[in-house]
């Protein structure tokens, strides 16, 4: 397979009956290194790149392959996410802000 033809399937995991999307990697310099070697960080951005509306910013997001949650400083190949694997992509939750509720108005001060 050429290095062209290097491509993942992202889909939203809270985002069930929508389309997968096609994200192509980037070509590397010839003989540099090769696209497997690529982290799940570098991913990461290219995902946010691709599906800017869905996902804003790749701090916020996980990646899930085989069931397996990934780890930014692992690399396509250490996961064996070869061309045309299915990338699953989990938006983080965060905690809401603790909110203090205000006291009634006949409460004593």
């Amino acid at each position: 397979m050429s290095l062209s033809d290097w491509h993942l399937a992202v889909k939203l995991a809270d985002q069930p009956l929508a389309p997968k999307s096609i994200l192509r990697l980037p070509e590397t310099e010839l003989g540099e290194y090769s696209l497997g070697s690529y982290s799940i960080s570098f991913l990461k951005q290219l995902i946010a790149g691709k599906l800017q509306e869905s996902v804003p910013d790749p701090e916020l997001i996980d990646l899930i392959y085989c069931g397996r949650k990934l780890k930014d400083d692992q690399t396509l190949d250490f996961y064996g996410i070869q061309p045309g694997s299915t990338v699953h992509v989990l938006r983080k939750s965060w905690p809401e802000p603790d909110q203090k509720p205000g006291l009634p108005s006949n409460c004593p001060r």
